[in-house]
């Protein structure tokens, strides 16, 4: 079961803490990696 499952259809098993932490600390470097990515792509 993937995570857009879970928050569309088991909306309510969805821990939010959970998923703002998520938001806070794992989007950002995440972000970062495919900015790089992008930036190898253009060069």
């Amino acid at each position: 079961m993937g995570v857009r499952d879970v928050i569309v259809h088991h909306y309510f098993e969805v821990d939010a803490e959970e998923i703002f932490r998520i938001c806070k600390e794992d989007v950002p470097p995440l972000l970062d990696t495919i900015n790089r990515m992008l930036l190898d792509l253009h060069q």
